[in-house]
Parts: C-alpha cells; structure tokens; sequence
C-alpha cells in the first residue's frame, strides 16, 4: 500500500486512502494461497496485513471515558455542497440538532441567505467572505473572538478563533483544505495541515480543529497532522464511517479533532446526505480540568 511513501507523493497518497480495500485483498490473497499450500507467502501476506490494521485498531477499541466535569458540548461539522439544492431540509435538520458549535463548509452567500433562521440561536458568526465551494461559516451560541491575522487564508480559507464557551476558552480551527490532485495543491493541503498542527500544539486551552480536510485516516499527512498538533481523532473508540460519497465509493474525510483537553463522549455520522455528497459528523464533548 506503499503508505510511508504517501508523504511524498499526492498518487501514492491516493492509494493510502483505500487500506479497507487493501486489507480486504490480502485476506482473499491468504485464502488463495491457503488452499494452494504456499505457507511461506500466507505467512507474509498475514504479516502485511497485520501491519497495515494495526493503525486501525483505535477506531474499534475501545475507550473509557473519565467522568464529564463539564456540560457536554456539541458540534457539528458539514460539507454542505455547494450547489445542493435541499436547502429547506438542510435548515431543518440543522435546527433539530440543538448544537453548540457549527462548522459548515461549501457554504455560498445563497446558502447563508437560506439558514437565516438559525441567526437566533446561533448569534456569533464567522464567515470566510468567499462564495462557492471556498465559503465557510462557523456558527456558535457562545461569543467569538475576531479571526487570527491569518484566520482567513488567501489560497484555501480557513477559520482559527478562540470560542467563549461557558467551560472555558476553545482554541477552533475550521478547514477545508485544497483536494490534493497535483503537485502544487497536494503541496498546499500539506502546508495547511502544518500550519494548523502548529497553532494547535502551540495553545494551552481545548483545541478543536474540524472540517471537510480532504484526506482520510489512512493517509501519513493525517498521521502528522494529529501527531505535531497533539490531536486525537473523535472517531476513535466509534468506528470509521464513510462521510463523502462519489462515483460509488464512500471514504471518511470529514473529521472532527481534539487535544487531551476534551473528552469525547459520543460522535457519529449521520445516515441521511440531505442532498450533499457529504454527511454531517457530530462529536459530543466534554473538557477537562486543565493538568
């Protein structure tokens, strides 16, 4: 699968993205090679295979959860497609869930028009001041700090902020990284990845950094960006689901992440698109006491 080498290459990174594919290979391959009596490549392809899950294993473990010392907060995080068409429904969806936090992505000056209504409950709004897929909107019940000098950024906008949340200050990174289909814009996705694993492992309050970030968790960029940003990913201990879908295939690129600050006490990935070709994830959170 060739997934240290992802580092250095957008097409050997690609590859990464499919390890459930992969791993579903060499079984079938060591069932072949069972029935033809070849123990030695058996044995090998077991060995890869091993290799290649053990990564994995933290998203079905599980986790035990220390004691909430702090009243749940909840986010939600959503590609909203730009073009998508069932506004009414992504509306109502969205006001049913009572959230805390929201991050939208691919969200147009129309489809702030359309969520008007949420203006009430969510009464502190950061928006990245571009239209079509570069639109993002970061809605909060609790007040919001102006965008950091680079908040916004010129290629791919992203939203870096301290919420006020009734626990406490939350270091918020929203982003929606370049999709990395060459050189120059795998070399962009990677330069953002950096510089939000710097300000993350730079603060000392909750961090949370979430968004539409084009990469599965299957990717050596997604391994660094938790590792140099000192994050960890809401999904462990819950599975791994598929959050975007396109031409049959469902890959989880939708992510919500978290430093040793929160507690993660539910997260889950919608069934229903409501018209999108991504699907909402939602994390339920708790903080702790700093140490």
């Amino acid at each position: 699968m060739g997934a240290p080498l992802g580092i250095y290459s957008s097409h050997i990174e690609r590859l990464t993205h499919f390890r459930l594919w992969w791993l579903l290979l060499l079984v079938v391959l060591a069932i072949h090679f069972t029935r033809r009596r070849r123990i030695a490549i058996v044995l090998l392809t077991l060995a890869i295979a091993a290799w290649s899950a053990w990564p994995l294993l933290p998203y079905w473990s599980s986790h035990r959860h220390a004691e909430d010392s702090t009243p749940p907060l909840r986010v939600i995080a959503w590609n909203l497609l730009w073009e998508n068409p069932h506004k009414a429904e992504a509306l109502a969806w969205l006001q049913f869930q009572d959230a805390d936090l929201i991050l939208l992505t691919e969200c147009t000056l129309e489809w702030q028009r359309a969520l008007a209504p949420l203006q009430d409950r969510y009464p502190h709004r950061i928006h990245s001041g571009r239209d079509g897929a570069e639109g993002m909107w970061l809605l909060s019940r609790f007040p919001l700090d102006p965008p950091d000098p680079e908040g916004i950024a010129a290629n791919k906008p992203w939203i870096s902020t301290i919420v006020h949340s009734t626990a406490g200050p939350i270091r918020v990174l929203g982003m929606h990284p370049r999709t990395p289909r060459s050189g120059a814009r795998f070399d962009e996705r990677n330069a953002q990845y950096d510089r939000a694993a710097a300000v993350a492992s730079a603060a000392d309050i909750p961090v949370l950094l979430m968004g539409d970030l084009n990469c599965t968790p299957f990717s050596p960029w997604f391994a660094r960006l938790l590792q140099r940003g000192n994050l960890s990913d809401t999904a462990w201990g819950f599975g791994l689901t598929g959050t975007w879908q396109g031409q049959g295939v469902r890959l989880p690129i939708d992510h919500i992440l978290v430093n040793n600050r929160f507690h993660v006490i539910e997260r889950h990935v919608e069934l229903d698109f409501h018209g999108s070709d991504h699907r909402p994830v939602t994390a339920i959170l708790s903080i702790q006491s700093a140490p």
